[in-house]
């Protein structure tokens, strides 16, 4: 979906939310320029990540981002791709507009979050205290990540998401349901994009 919003893929220059992964390593061959990220990965994290990335042919060093605070300039990408990672931002509003600021008019936002297509209403299922402890509604929820092991997940999404991205500033906000066993995806995803 990413490569088919893009008017030229060669040339784009595209921000992902993840940098040390496979994913990663076959985007980069596919864009123009990509531009990834970790958050909060520490020096040896950065340093044993870097070093994984030099191995797949990447030369790289791991960029520290926060999704609520890019480092990146205003209306200086074609896209942003984030897989799974929403979910597990405390102020999810505060990174949509940050998507949204950082692409410029025309450009596209695709993401993957778990989505829960029986919800109108997103749930807020965990928050971030002021001292920085984590206050769980219910069970704590761990999501699997490679480099960590488990991270907390703050939030379900229904189908309200999608008037988030709008008021964040997106427009064209869709959710397509992806599905085919010949591209390993038998019981389908949702992918949400939207455009600038």
């Amino acid at each position: 979906m990413l490569l088919a919003a893009l008017p030229s893929p060669a040339t784009a220059r595209v921000y992902g939310t993840e940098q040390a992964s496979p994913f990663f390593v076959a985007l980069r061959r596919r864009v123009g320029t990509l531009v990834g990220s970790e958050y909060r990965p520490g020096w040896r994290r950065r340093l044993r990540l870097s070093a994984w990335l030099l191995r797949q042919g990447v030369r790289a060093w791991i960029r520290d981002e926060d999704l609520t605070a890019l480092r990146l300039p205003d209306a200086s990408l074609d896209a942003v791709i984030s897989l799974d990672v929403l979910e597990h931002v405390p102020d999810f509003r505060a990174a949509l507009r940050e998507c949204a600021r950082v692409l410029r008019p025309g450009g596209v936002l695709v993401l993957t979050v778990p989505f829960y297509e029986d919800r109108v209403e997103n749930e807020q299922i965990a928050r971030l205290n002021a001292d920085g402890s984590i206050e769980h509604a219910g069970e704590p929820e761990f999501h699997g990540d490679p480099i960590s092991g488990g991270v907390v997940c703050f939030h379900h999404f229904g189908w309200a998401l999608l008037d988030d991205m709008r008021a964040a500033g997106l427009r064209e906000v869709q959710a397509c349901r992806v599905q085919g066993v010949d591209v390993a995806l038998p019981q389908g995803v949702w992918v949400i994009r939207a455009y600038r």
